[in-house]
């Protein structure tokens, strides 16, 4: 993990747009991060490695996602209302009793990933890779 990139979401959302504008195509490593609790809404976590993070009870509704690796990460009790997911790879990942309504999710990985008690209502699904065997109708 980067402390320095870290410590950009102690800021706004704003801030953390910026870093992307002027280091863009760096990746953020943020990797076994902990984030347990904190407000991260509308935060942009694009291409960010985000391996082995905690975000166990973290609001990141309308947060975005997109091309990140979530890879065994612990959002468990988290709220990702509206939250982007494209093309995100949650394998392994605790998504337990994660309110995802009104996500856009495309092209995401859950293989392998825990979702039980996960909301689905109104998220945009299309081509998700979900984890063998689960009922997906069963969430949402």
């Amino acid at each position: 993990m980067n402390q320095e990139h870290f410590d950009l979401f102690s800021g706004s959302p704003e801030d953390v747009s910026a870093w992307h504008r002027a280091n863009s195509p760096e990746q953020l490593d943020l990797a076994g991060a902990d984030f347990s609790g904190r407000d991260l809404a509308g935060r942009d976590f694009t291409r960010a490695n985000l391996e082995r993070a905690n975000f166990s009870g973290a609001n990141l509704d309308e947060a975005v996602f997109s091309e990140a690796s979530l890879r065994r990460a612990n959002l468990n009790g988290a709220s990702m209302k509206k939250a982007t997911l494209y093309r995100t790879n949650c394998t392994g990942s605790d998504i337990s009793n994660v309110d995802l309504a009104g996500a856009n999710m495309y092209r995401c990985v859950l293989r392998e990933a825990t979702i039980t008690g996960a909301n689905f209502k109104t998220a945009a699904i299309f081509k998700v890779a979900w984890p063998e065997g689960v009922d997906v109708r069963a969430h949402g």
